[in-house]
């Protein structure tokens, strides 16, 4: 069945209960964004159909994960998260289903950035917030170059992501989303590992960083916010 074979494509390598779960959750989510607050999508063929593949984003909201999966239908990513989030049962059991990695934030947890390096060699598709953590101001901020050593281990195709309209639902310090509003995500052109590379670290996720606004601000245009 084709449905069957395209599940089973996009990742090989676990059980297909795994990758159901994720597909339902997917689905589910879509509708989700889709219903409340008309969300968008642009720049899905940008990302590679094979191969390891490091998606960079900008972070704007807890929505930011849900969003990116909004429009990255064509591949399952995993993704960093507090480590905190995970201890309980449950809690485990939805670590697992979501390819999460759990992190220790500030700590340098060399045991996330193996798993992270792990996953792209495996040509599996990583998620990262370059920035660290969500923007206070709904701007763009300073890309760290802690993804540089990843790059460097893993030769990933990069794929600069933008979100817009998400600091505006649920930004920072406020403990619930609006139940209104529109959202937009944009995937860019991919970069080869190689690109990135051959320039400094600060350089290269300057290069990434400026790619995510630009695109950030086309998004505003094309939902309406200017």
């Amino acid at each position: 069945m084709t449905w069957f074979r395209d599940l089973r494509k996009r990742q090989p390598n676990r059980p297909l209960w795994r990758i159901a779960i994720w597909q339902f959750m997917q689905s589910m989510s879509w509708l989700y964004l889709l219903v409340l607050y008309r969300t968008r999508s642009w720049g899905v063929r940008n990302i590679p159909d094979e191969g390891p593949v490091l998606l960079l984003s900008n972070h704007q909201s807890f929505y930011d994960p849900i969003l990116i999966g909004f429009g990255c239908s064509k591949r399952h990513f995993y993704s960093l998260a507090r480590h905190t989030l995970f201890t309980t049962p449950i809690a485990k059991l939805f670590q697992r289903v979501s390819n999460a990695i759990p992190v220790e934030q500030g700590a340098g947890d060399t045991k996330a950035i193996k798993k992270c390096i792990e996953v792209l060699k495996d040509d599996q598709t990583l998620m990262l917030f370059p920035e660290g953590a969500r923007t206070m101001t709904g701007d763009v901020e300073k890309f760290e170059t802690g993804a540089m050593l990843i790059i460097k281990r893993a030769k990933p195709t990069v794929v600069p992501v933008a979100l817009e309209g998400v600091y505006d639902v649920w930004p920072r310090g406020q403990s619930k989303p609006k139940w209104s509003g529109r959202l937009g995500v944009m995937f860019g052109e991919p970069i080869p590992a190689e690109e990135l590379l051959a320039m400094k670290a600060d350089a290269a996720m300057d290069m990434v960083r400026d790619r995510v606004d630009a695109m950030r601000s086309e998004i505003a245009e094309r939902i309406g916010k200017k």
